[in-house]
């Protein structure tokens, strides 16, 4: 009981000595005690207090305690409600009746009950805390942003027990990703993006681009440890208009945690799989306008595989680590600059892929590959107001440079498990052993500078607008060995140069009180040049492309009510072309076309205290579609692949995106998402080893036709909570050049955890609880020494299941 209620039963008893027979009032002769009573006179006590009634006051939307709710009688006397909501209050009868008012609410005057009371206040406006977006031209309310767009926040990352972005792509729908790394480096939006960026396969150029503090990490996501990360954006369906040409089926922004703006935390994770993982974040105010804060994760595992042959089971071993530091400086007068230097060291092992694709995750591999990332990273963002303007002059400029060796055993065996049934493959016999290497060795720099100019409506009372420009120079060179180029090349040594020079604009206008528009455009200038030298016979390739790139963006959006609105959308999005760099192909077949999309969507977006949906219909079309293509050239080699890019007819994507919350309970919230997607790719026809192949005329590539998930989360005020969530896939296919396709999947994540005392926190986690089997990548092809065999699917598998612990904690400084 607090110190109200006691006060008021004390107030009670007062009142019943008061109101006793003459005789018993006759008893109080001390003046020390009459002067008490008439104290607690003073206090409020009188006649009508002759009944104690107590209960809670609660959100009628969320049913969340409220603090502080105001309990007031009929004489104007009362008490308020504790933390927990509850309140008790003495009244004249049970016929009596009580005022409750809290700021913020409906105020409501409800009769008194003997029993426990339970009394919900209706919000007077649903007031929703603002998501806000980072990642677009401008900041804004997610409310604000006509486009489908999955925001997660620091809570529900941790929510989710992820450490790697890898973690959180089921809970998005319509993404995709492709394996045959240890991490995932290339995602796939709505059916679109790449599945593998190999030696020969033309210029740094992808369709979904990866962003993080401000450093384009396009095509090598491996960096994305979520430590210290504060927000995950997931924009779907071409983003050329603001983000350029790495971004034409979408983009992944990845914002972490800036000074002062979030609570330290420390944490250490173990689990089976040799896991353990530790990580932290602290801020240091250095004064009134400068504020910095540090943050770090490092982590290993064994990589679930066991390598017989080697009789080792960390072949496909994670050892990754993160160190970020971000400095804010601030003035009075709105002028912002935020610098941010980041490390990112993923230096793993690859052993993921075994001849007889065996579902125990065994490999016989005897010269097992590296799959290491190593990114040095700086950022810095500047926001100068231009006084008495509404105009901001805003500059992000970027340096990353990035150090990749990846390379693996192409026949993922050894000389004693060829020898044996059913192979029967004897080096001594056939004078030759079935072994083949892979390696390569990838650095790429890149420098970004973008200048905006963004006057806000809000600032000014007029539109908004933007007007800006972008550099980007970018160099990436590899060094690669292995069969090359369908067998005409065992060393490569290449570089690209890609120049970017974009203007770019955005204009936003209010047509009435609930509807408003935003217009965008954008030109692009991307350079690609290349030098590339094929050993043997010193084979040299030089070629420069050059495209002009036009995007844009025409959207309306009506505001149904307070939190509700619907949207329309056409934008044009578009893809660089690049150089083919086979050494014996003809001029006019080396250079590939850019490949444009137009996409047409239509949204509903609805956010609320208790619940909140957000649903978008689209429909996209592809013009000169890239496409991936790959053929054995050597039947007894299953390294001689023969990859190259070609432009195919036209395509076509459609689909749905929903994603709903419900609180149905104090503290529980249930959550769900579906990706419902239909592509097509016309035919074409390509030359495969003397022969012409037809291909298309189907789905695309790692394009399920649905994902979804659903789950559930509960929070007990005695400091328990959990959280089940079911993630499925469908079968998509693997290739644009052949048929082979995975099997649907489903993937069930929990955790249990409690919340001790000074802000510690110890959780039970599970990953893939029902260790299910999954495919992540797959190839069609023939590794088997028996020249009888045909092509065989092979496929790797996804993480199998995990359980772990983590104690954590989370705290403020003073």
């Amino acid at each position: 009981m607090n110190s109200r209620g006691l006060r008021a039963r004390a107030r009670a008893i007062t009142v019943r000595q008061r109101n006793r027979p003459a005789g018993m009032r006759g008893m109080i002769k001390d003046p020390l005690l009459l002067m008490a009573a008439a104290l607690l006179l003073i206090l409020g006590s009188d006649a009508r207090a002759s009944v104690t009634v107590d209960g809670r006051v609660l959100d009628a939307i969320t049913n969340e305690a409220l603090v502080n709710a105001n309990m007031v009688r009929g004489d104007g006397n009362g008490v308020v409600t504790d933390r927990s909501g509850r309140f008790e209050i003495g009244v004249a009868s049970e016929h009596d009746s009580i005022t409750v008012s809290h700021i913020g609410y409906r105020s409501i005057t409800v009769a008194v009950s003997t029993g426990p009371m339970v009394i919900r206040l209706q919000p007077r406006t649903l007031a929703v805390p603002a998501v806000r977006v980072t990642g677009g031209l401008v900041e804004e309310d997610l409310a604000d942003v006509p486009a489908s767009v999955t925001v997660m926040q620091a809570e529900e990352i941790a929510s989710a027990e992820a450490s790697h972005f890898q973690d959180l792509v089921p809970s998005v729908p319509n993404l995709n990703w492709a394996g045959s790394t240890s991490r995932p480096r290339y995602f796939q939006v709505r059916g679109i993006g790449e599945r593998s960026h190999y030696a020969e396969e033309g210029p740094p150029n992808f369709s979904v681009g990866f962003v993080m503090d401000d450093v384009d990490l396009s095509g090598i996501g491996m960096a994305a440890m979520l430590a210290d990360v504060d927000q995950i954006e997931v924009f779907k369906g071409p983003q050329s208009w603001s983000f350029g040409p790495n971004a034409m089926a979408g983009l992944i922004n990845v914002h972490s945690a800036d000074p002062g703006q979030a609570q330290q935390t420390v944490s250490m994770t173990t689990g089976n799989d040799a896991l353990l993982r530790y990580s932290g974040s602290v801020n240091l105010p250095v004064s009134d306008e400068i504020a910095a804060r540090f943050s770090f994760q490092d982590a290993r595992a064994n990589g679930f595989r066991d390598n017989v042959f080697l009789n080792r089971d960390d072949t496909n071993r994670r050892r990754e680590n993160l160190v970020r530091a971000k400095v804010r400086y601030q003035k009075a007068s709105g002028m912002t600059w935020v610098g941010t230097l980041f490390r990112a060291d993923a230096d793993n092992s690859f052993d993921a892929w075994a001849p007889d694709n065996n579902e125990d995750l065994t490999t016989y591999s005897d010269n097992p590959g590296k799959d290491r990332q190593l990114t040095s990273a700086a950022s810095l963002r500047g926001v100068l107001p231009i006084q008495k303007s509404g105009v901001n002059v805003v500059s992000i400029t970027s340096y990353s440079d990035t150090e990749l060796e990846h390379s693996f055993d192409g026949d993922w065996g050894n000389d004693g498990f060829w020898l044996a049934d059913p192979y029967n493959f004897d080096p001594e016999v056939e004078g030759w052993s079935y072994e083949f290497n892979d390696h390569t060795l990838r650095d790429r720099k890149a420098f970004t500078q973008e200048l905006r100019l963004h006057r806000s409506r809000a600032a000014t009372g007029k539109d908004d607008f933007v007007l800006g420009t972008y550099l980007r120079r970018m160099e990436e060179s590899d060094e690669r060995s292995g069969w090359l180029f369908g067998g005409n090349a065992d060393a490569l040594n290449s570089t690209f140069e890609v120049t970017d020079l974009a203007l770019y604009g955005q204009y936003g206008l209010e047509l009435t009180s609930k509807l408003s528009a935003v217009v965008n455009a954008r030109l692009d200038r991307q350079s690609t040049s290349y030098d590339g030298i094929t050993n043997p016979g010193a084979i040299a390739v030089n070629f420069d492309v050059d495209d002009m790139l036009l995007g844009g963006r025409f959207a309306l959006q009506y505001n149904l009510s307070t939190n509700r609105s619907v949207y329309a959308a056409v934008s044009r999005g578009y893809k660089a072309g690049g150089v083919n760099q086979h050494p014996l192909l003809a001029a006019g077949s080396r250079p590939f076309d850019p490949e444009y999309i137009l996409n047409m969507e239509a949204g509903f977006r609805s956010s609320g205290a208790k619940t909140s949906t957000a649903l978008t219909l689209f429909h996209s079309l592809r013009t000169e579609q890239q496409v991936d293509l790959s053929s054995q050239q050597d039947p007894n080699d299953p390294n001689s692949f023969f990859l190259f890019i070609a432009n195919a007819e036209n395509g076509r994507n459609s689909g749905l995106e929903l994603e709903q919350t419900y609180r149905p309970l104090e503290g529980m919230r249930l959550f769900g998402a579906l990706g419902y997607l239909i592509t097509h790719v016309d035919a074409y026809t390509f030359e495969s080893e003397d022969e012409t192949l037809t291909r298309g005329d189907r789905a695309a590539a790692h394009a399920p036709e649905y994902t979804a998930r659903i789950g559930g989360e509960y929070r007990d005020r005695s400091g328990w909570f959990g959280r089940l969530e079911l993630s499925a896939v469908d079968e998509f296919y693997f290739s644009d050049s052949h048929d082979q396709k995975s099997e649907a999947y489903q993937l069930l994540n929990g955790r249990l955890g409690f919340d001790l005392n000074g802000g510690w926190t110890i959780t039970a986690w599970g990953r893939n609880i029902l260790d299910e089997r999954y495919a992540v990548r797959g190839f069609f092809f023939d590794n088997d020494p028996r020249a009888e065999v045909e092509d065989t699917r092979y496929i790797t598998y996804g993480d199998p299941r995990q359980f772990g612990v983590t104690l954590s904690a989370g705290f403020q400084r003073d």
